[in-house]
């Protein structure tokens, strides 16, 4: 696969075959989108932060935080529909694992019924 597949099997290694598809679809999908250097870039953000974060929920601080490559990727990403679904769908099944503090965009909201 690529360097960000790797990084996001690095955060929540496990058999949830969902879950790895999902990585390998974002990872492709990415592959047509991203220059090879940025995609270690993401990587490398990925698994220095331990995150995977939704790039259209980050607040004005934490984007201003990014890196000027890391910014660069994030626009990239929430531009392209593909790749924004994408980055939300996998941020959703970690969290649907329970996984809220690799993907603390898209925390479980309780619904009383």
């Amino acid at each position: 696969m690529n360097a960000l597949y790797d990084a996001l099997l690095g955060l929540a290694p496990n058999q949830d075959a969902e879950l790895i598809d999902g990585y390998q679809r974002y990872a492709a999908l990415l592959d047509d989108l991203l220059t090879p250097e940025q995609i270690e870039t993401y990587a490398t953000y990925v698994e220095r932060s331990g995150t995977l974060r939704v790039f259209e929920e980050l607040t004005p601080d934490e984007f201003a935080g990014l890196t000027g490559p890391e910014n660069a990727l994030a626009t990239i990403v929430m531009a392209d529909e593909d790749a924004s679904m994408e980055n939300r769908r996998v941020a959703s099944l970690l969290n649907q694992r329970g996984q809220h503090q690799i993907a603390p965009d898209l925390d479980a909201v309780e619904v009383d019924i």
